[in-house]
């Protein structure tokens, strides 16, 4: 789901999970890091901001993880592009659309227990729940 659309870069909202309540993609459509100009370096750091505001604003986060991983595009056969995942932290226990939420593994690199159904981080929010977070975060939304 696009929260936005800017002159360079892309914010898809990760509803297929929230594993990390506020979750997104940035994407561009070029090819490789070293492919960005620097006024696309300084639209992603806007964005950037922005999204921390909002997360800050809406949930509480605490910290940010931002990764650039392409190797599936290579694995998967496709064509790579230069994408960021957004991931908003969260020390200690929120309340977040009145549902108890705890990042299980708060101060680690996500990705460690991703492949292990007993070690990963739970999506605890439902279809509904994933567009209310959406919406708020589109409202909340103020970079143009």
């Amino acid at each position: 789901m696009e929260l936005y659309k800017g002159k360079y870069w892309d914010v898809v909202y990760v509803d297929w999970c929230q594993e990390f309540p506020g979750q997104c993609i940035i994407s561009s459509n070029k090819e490789s890091l070293s492919d960005l100009t620097s006024e696309e370096w300084i639209e992603l750091g806007l964005i950037e901001k922005e999204l921390e505001r909002v997360c800050k604003k809406l949930f509480d986060s605490t910290m940010f993880n931002f990764a650039c991983l392409m190797n599936n595009a290579y694995r998967d056969n496709e064509k790579p592009h230069v994408h960021y995942h957004f991931i908003p932290r969260y020390k200690g226990e929120k309340n977040i659309l009145n549902k108890k939420y705890i990042d299980r593994h708060f101060g680690f690199n996500m990705w460690k227990w991703a492949n292990s159904k007993f070690k990963c981080q739970k999506d605890i929010f439902n279809k509904q729940e994933k567009m209310e977070i959406f919406n708020l975060m589109k409202n909340e939304w103020n970079y143009e």
